[in-house]
């Protein structure tokens, strides 16, 4: 069985996939699986796929329709047979000692999860990487995962700057149907483990690609994605984990309400369009706010006056103008 199970969720990236299977086939620690679910790309990613794999018999493939990364994430789950699984994003790449740096940490400190540095490129892929071999890493180490997740910012949300041991995973899934799927998986993650550690090693290289998911344009469906994410957590703590719900809708859901009027506003430039957003944007924070699952805690000026004109003003005009200002 291999070491590493490596997952790979693909869906129209055929300039970006090959830098990626180079940057995790070319891995100094070897033994892995590689895992690449073809989301029914209509591109020429699959092909691509095809033909790596007749290089470098570690890669598994998987096609299916069009469901999502979430979707392809899962089923790498379900297929994975290493001890430890890692995520990469097919327009993202590693460093090629991301492995080999970090799985020592988990014997080291008995840890469930490890976590490295996130390096912002506008590199599709480079093979220019600096020589860690006198690196000093700082390390922190958390046994309270889920209270130093809330109330500090070292550990990311984000599941691809992770390595984790499967067991501590069990049965936990991403959150089909939705984007921004990292955050209810980090999220309930940090209640069921023991213990995370985080290093500064400069490991994972995250391409600001204009056609990702996270920089196209704000959408109705995005809305409605922020909503079912608020209430998915919601549900799960309140029957999981009550205890921690006043900070997780401090930290984590009045954080989507914050992300949901300030990218109508930076990612819609169209006014008619942002109109529509704020209508849509206000219909579902009445319903979250009357339901207990967002309210002012945590928010900075600006957006407690948006959300009191929200709740409190027949149209979204004023909350518009507010996130205008500011």
């Amino acid at each position: 069985m291999p070491i590493v199970s490596i997952i790979i969720p693909i869906y129209n990236v055929q300039e970006y996939l090959i830098g990626c299977l180079q940057s995790v086939c070319n891995q100094t620690f070897k033994d892995v699986e590689i895992i690449c679910v073809d989301d029914g790309s209509t591109d020429e990613s699959g092909s691509l796929l095809e033909s790596y794999a007749q290089q470098d018999k570690r890669i598994r493939i998987v096609h299916q329709k069009n469901k999502g990364s979430s979707s392809a994430r899962n089923i790498g789950l379900d297929l994975a047979r290493g001890k430890y699984i890692a995520f990469c994003d097919s327009d993202d790449y590693w460093h090629p000692c991301f492995l080999e740096y970090l799985l020592p940490f988990f014997d080291k400190y008995e840890a469930d999860v490890v976590a490295c540095k996130l390096i912002h490129t506008c590199k599709k892929y480079s093979s220019d990487f600096k020589n860690l071999s006198q690196f000093k890493p700082s390390v922190f180490v958390s046994e309270t995962p889920m209270i130093d997740f809330l109330r500090i910012s070292k550990i990311q949300t984000g599941v691809h700057v992770k390595i984790y041991r499967k067991e501590a995973l069990g049965q936990l899934r991403f959150v089909e149907g939705i984007c921004y799927d990292d955050v209810p998986f980090t999220t309930m993650l940090m209640l069921q483990i023991k213990k995370i550690v985080v290093t500064n090693y400069p490991m994972y290289f995250y391409y600001d690609n204009p056609n990702s998911i996270m920089r196209t344009s704000f959408t109705l469906g995005k809305v409605e994605s922020y909503v079912k994410l608020i209430r998915h957590i919601s549900t799960e703590i309140k029957q999981k984990a009550p205890q921690y719900f006043n900070d997780i809708r401090k930290n984590i859901l009045n954080k989507r309400f914050k992300m949901m009027v300030n990218q109508a506003i930076r990612k819609q430039t169209n006014i008619n369009s942002r109109i529509i957003l704020f209508d849509f944007i206000q219909k579902y924070v009445k319903e979250l706010y009357d339901e207990g699952l967002i309210s002012y805690a945590g928010l900075k000026p600006q957006h407690r006056i948006a959300l009191y004109c929200l709740l409190n003003c027949k149209t979204s005009h004023l909350a518009r103008i507010i996130m205008t200002i500011f």
